[in-house]
């Protein structure tokens, strides 16, 4: 299994290439729980018959009556201790198999994040359907600046000419402000920002169906 910290996400490497370190220092196997009553033991390769059990080797012997300083248990019966004790037992045996597991969902995690970012650096736009619950479909788009401005994105109406872009709360024609003001957000920031659009850009048009269609009723009661 890869150690390479490339395979995890770069923040947390260094401290996920020591988790694999000690994963893989570890007893080999598969660990389990001996539980006789009164005696709990992590160990591996176990295998239980009816004198006892045998094993390759013990991993840790937990004291029936463990040191237990947290007020909240100050009550528990011995039965509640005991049982406190073999949750412990099965997490340290169960962590033999978990870790490589989980350190396993991490890289292929990252690994399709990776992927997924290179292709989000092809993607030019995003089209954000507006919120609106009456009249037609319609739609906003959050495009990557041209040229110099590859890095930068604006929400647009989605014209291809005569473009308008939406600027500190109200929409600009892309000629009278200039790139420099229409493309100044990251992806992130305008994949937010256009999300907040689209809904005030529904209510703007739903209000404005509910007033023609007010018109219209008000128009016909009066021909009556």
């Amino acid at each position: 299994m890869s150690n390479d910290p490339t395979t995890y996400p770069a923040q947390h490497a260094a401290y996920l290439a020591e988790v694999h370190e000690r994963e893989a220092a570890a007893t080999e196997g598969t660990w389990g729980v001996y539980n006789q009553g009164t005696l709990v033991e992590v160990v591996a390769g176990l295998e239980e018959d009816d004198t006892g059990y045998r094993c390759r080797r013990v991993i840790a012997r937990l004291d029936e009556d463990p040191i237990d300083n947290i007020p909240a248990h100050a009550g528990w019966s011995a039965d509640e201790d005991y049982g406190q004790l073999l949750h412990d037992a099965h997490f340290t045996a169960e962590a033999r198999t978990d870790v490589p597991r989980l350190l396993g969902i991490v890289r292929e995690t990252h690994q399709r994040a990776e992927e997924l970012a290179a292709h989000l650096n092809l993607v030019r736009e995003f089209r954000i359907p507006v919120q609106n619950k009456l009249g037609g479909y319609a739609e906003l788009t959050v495009e990557r600046g041209p040229g110099p401005f590859d890095a930068r994105w604006a929400i647009t109406d989605g014209a291809t000419h005569s473009k308008k872009v939406w600027h500190l709360g109200s929409w600009y024609w892309l000629s009278a402000i200039g790139p420099d003001l229409a493309y100044r957000h990251t992806m992130q920031e305008a994949l937010a920002l256009g999300e907040q659009v689209a809904a005030f850009e529904g209510r703007t048009q739903d209000d404005e169906v509910r007033k023609l269609q007010g018109n219209q009723g008000a128009a016909t009661g009066g021909t009556r």
